[in-house]
């Protein structure tokens, strides 16, 4: 029989703009209630966490490239990883040579960048833009109990078929299990295509649906309770209003642990048993 493995989330689904310091100052006030004492085993913040999503060109989004564990965000993340002891995941623009990609930087307990995260699948948004990853990613994350569970890390569209082209692939969560994963880091800047409606059922049902072949455990031999971790942004730019309904799932059987509306900038922090 499988261990059970308890870990400690917390989420913060931002309504980011494009004032860089301000999105900070903002996420650091609401951090401010939290600390080492609350035992936190990963902060995970959304896509483009801290400069807002919609760029339309290259030159728009210049000022706020970084390169990878060397930027503003880093340093951001570094920060409030070494003030709550806990790992860090938060959405960014990076730049590698002349590429520019969508991407995350994972942040350990003392503060160091330990995995970068490329978007592989592109948004129509991401086009304008960004390079489209190489290949997709996980991590083993050791626990405030010492327990080591390994997540897999996916950007909003890496959840999709790539291109839209084929709904019958589910090329993530393939990766998910072909790597034997406890998890899914998924953050988004989803779009809400129903503003008025303030049910996220639909949205939550089609997460879950794109995770298909790890609830399919009888048919592919994963056996094991599967937790879905989303950080996404909420608010609206001059483009798009954005879903929200970040939240914690775990699979296997599916169960929504915890969600937050599509509305407000709010924060979700749960320990979880798998």
């Amino acid at each position: 029989m499988n261990k059970t493995l308890q870990i400690k989330v917390l989420i913060g689904q931002i309504n980011n703009n494009y004032d860089f310091k301000a999105n900070i100052n903002r996420i650091n006030i609401s951090l401010q209630k939290y600390s080492s004492k609350d035992e936190i085993d990963i902060l995970v913040l959304p896509e483009m966490a801290l400069i807002g999503y919609y760029y339309p060109d290259k030159n728009a989004i210049k000022p706020f490239l970084e390169q990878y564990g060397k930027g503003p965000t880093y340093e951001f993340c570094k920060q409030i990883a070494q003030r709550l002891k806990c790992y860090v995941s938060c959405g960014y623009a990076e730049v590698d040579g002349d590429k520019l990609y969508n991407s995350a930087v994972v942040v350990n307990r003392e503060g160091e960048a330990i995995l970068n995260v490329r978007k592989k699948h592109l948004f129509e948004t991401d086009k304008t833009w960004a390079d489209e990853g190489q290949e997709f990613k996980c991590l083993e994350l050791k626990t405030i109990k010492g327990q080591t569970i390994k997540f897999a890390f996916g950007i909003c569209m890496d959840i999709n078929p790539w291109e839209f082209k084929d709904n019958s692939k589910f090329e993530l969560a393939d990766f998910c299990l072909q790597n034997n994963v406890d998890g899914l880091i998924f953050m988004s800047a989803w779009n809400d295509h129903e503003p008025d409606n303030n049910d996220n059922n639909g949205i939550l049902d089609y997460w879950l649906w794109r995770l298909k072949p790890i609830r399919d455990g009888k048919s592919n031999n994963y056996h094991k309770q599967f937790l879905f971790v989303c950080s996404d942004k909420v608010g609206k730019d001059e483009k798009t209003q954005y879903m929200g309904s970040s939240c914690l799932i775990k699979l296997n059987p599916a169960k929504l642990i915890q969600d937050l509306d599509k509305k407000q900038e709010s924060y979700l922090i749960c320990n979880v048993q798998l």
